[in-house]
């Protein structure tokens, strides 16, 4: 096997960044996973009450919670793609292309009048962008925003430390066509998820300057191209105040306010149950689950997902360097227990994680798990030096002993912490939980690479095939938290992300699941349905699997 570890941290953040949002499913395979209708136990893609914006309240104020605010609100860079920040984001920023509820892409009118692909050799897409469309002062959206978004996320610049530079570095030009709405993007190779690149550009003022790029919205929001802006930020509180925009050139939205308040996982079913908040996500969390239940008039609702837990482990240095000790703690995890564990108390079906790639149920999805084995688990710690010495595994006189990294107060990661610790501790590998503020969970621990075990979810995007790349290649890729890359997939990754053919791309895709499995980088769990509990009346948001929320309609029923 080829692996090439990381040669320190400085290398990772000299080059690009990643976060915690990725994985879904591409043009060519944009099915919700398949479910028999007949299956009581079958999950819709969205699970929200839907509305006419007729019918929703004109006004009002809806209050959701996040774990924590943004530590930089540029999403593009690696501190700004916590889900908590794109959830605050979700309402001030849009782009060309959205997600519907089966999980194809397709034209935001508010954004653009086309997007498509107008040449294969070499790939031109053209789009057309809404030339109403401007940002919260006033500036319209042109061409200039998508060159310098391209050129902030391409990799070219090593000043600029974005999320991932996957699609953007294969773009060979951004050129205006007729007029300054008129956008064309030239790959210099074959981009299959290209749509992934038009969700929403920077401000042209934003992307041209690696300063305001990576430190200049830390403590102030990005400008706003949607139908909210930010009135406030109190970050003694806790607690960020949207208002409608007042430059937003569509639909008027019905709520004129929300607000995103801090609470802490172990807080939010009683704010849910006091009204302090309007929604709570249930997850995993069965005590919420039971608190949504005894909120009067509470709807607790229930989707597919494209988020999956899983554990990663920091294979640069250490035992887990060796692939062996990898395949070992991933056949004496009891995938199955933490997934019965999780999703049986808050009714929804328990199934576990057997792809890199694919949710369960997707077109591509092979589940090439290692099985729960404890003899097997010990067959490769042998293999690789270990002997049993009493209760513990022993190497060259030091016994072998990890420490999984875990947000305080976020009841979920604790708990699938406890399982592996369980787990591994019954086959006599001592297993230590290091609490750290969740805060920082992900600033200061996961992505400096300063922990050896870490278990925390994914959260998934419509392109699975291309984003997920970069959770393991390169070494370099700060999506890459594991130090660690198989060289055979890189070229694996070129040769799918340069295929238009679905079907020729989903074979290669299940060639890359085959190579993660033998060199274990990550370990899958489980996918998580979407379990949330809402407030009576409100309409057009809530649990959903693909969907893009559209913000001008979400509100409350009129009575």
């Amino acid at each position: 096997m080829r692996i090439r570890t990381a040669k320190g941290l400085g290398a990772l953040a000299l080059l690009s960044a990643a976060a915690l949002a990725i994985a879904g499913c591409a043009p060519g395979n944009t099915a919700a996973p398949s479910a028999n209708p007949d299956d009581q136990n079958a999950l819709p893609s969205t699970a929200w009450v839907r509305a006419d914006a007729a019918d929703v309240q004109d006004g009002g104020t809806l209050t959701l919670a996040v774990d924590s605010l943004p530590v930089n609100w540029n999403i593009y860079h690696i501190d700004g793609n916590e889900r908590n920040t794109n959830d605050i984001v979700s309402t001030m920023l849009g782009g060309p292309i959205r997600i519907d509820e089966s999980g194809e892409p397709v034209v935001d009118p508010d954004y653009a009048e086309s997007a498509e692909l107008v040449s294969e050799d070499p790939q031109v897409v053209e789009v057309k962008l809404n030339p109403d469309a401007v940002w919260d002062d006033g500036t319209p959206i042109t061409v200039a925003d998508y060159q310098a978004t391209w050129k902030a996320n391409n990799g070219t610049n090593p000043d600029y430390v974005p999320v991932s530079t996957t699609g953007w570095d294969q773009v060979a030009s951004v050129e205006q066509g007729e007029n300054e709405f008129d956008v064309k993007i030239t790959f210099s190779s074959v981009f299959a998820d290209w749509q992934s690149l038009l969700g929403g550009p920077l401000k042209a003022s934003v992307g041209n300057d690696p300063v305001a790029f990576n430190t200049g919205y830390t403590a102030q929001a990005m400008p706003s191209s949607g139908p909210f802006k930010v009135a406030s930020i109190d970050s003694t509180a806790g607690v960020v105040t949207l208002e409608r925009n007042p430059a937003w050139w569509g639909q008027t939205p019905k709520l004129e306010t929300i607000v995103f308040r801090a609470v802490s996982q172990d807080q939010q079913g009683s704010s849910f149950s006091n009204g302090e908040i309007d929604a709570v996500e249930i997850s995993a969390n069965a005590d919420l689950y039971q608190t949504a239940q005894n909120v009067q008039g509470a709807q607790i609702q229930a989707s597919n997902g494209l988020t999956w837990t899983h554990i990663t482990m920091r294979a640069s240095d250490g035992p887990l360097a060796d692939v062996n000790v990898r395949k070992a703690v991933a056949s004496l995890v009891n995938r199955a227990q933490i997934a019965t564990t999780a999703n049986s108390p808050v009714g929804v079906p328990a199934i576990t994680q057997g792809s890199y790639i694919f949710m369960p149920g997707q077109d591509g999805y092979t589940d090439g798990a290692l099985p729960y084995d404890v003899d097997a688990g010990a067959k490769y710690l042998e293999d690789d030096g270990y002997t049993k010495d009493g209760d513990s595994w022993v190497k060259d006189g030091t016994p072998l002993t990890f420490t999984v990294t875990v947000p305080a107060d976020t009841a979920t990661n604790i708990q699938r912490a406890e399982q592996i610790q369980a787990d591994l501790g019954e086959a006599g590998i001592k297993v230590d939980l290091n609490a750290v503020p969740v805060g920082g969970y992900f600033s200061d621990y996961i992505i400096p690479g300063d922990f050896q075990i870490v278990t925390f979810s994914w959260v998934g995007t419509a392109y699975p095939i291309s984003s997920t790349r970069s959770l393991f290649t390169p070494v370099d890729s700060e999506q890459n938290f594991t130090g660690i890359a198989d060289d055979r997939l890189g070229p694996l990754w070129d040769q799918a992300n340069n295929e238009l053919d679905p079907a020729a791309r989903l074979e290669t895709a299940k060639e890359i699941d085959k190579v993660l499995w033998d060199s274990v980088p990550i370990i899958p769990i489980a996918p998580l349905p979407n379990v949330w509990a809402v407030k009576q009346g409100l309409v057009n948001w809530g649990a959903t699997q693909f969907e893009t929320v559209d913000w001008t309609i979400v509100g409350f029923a009129k009575s």
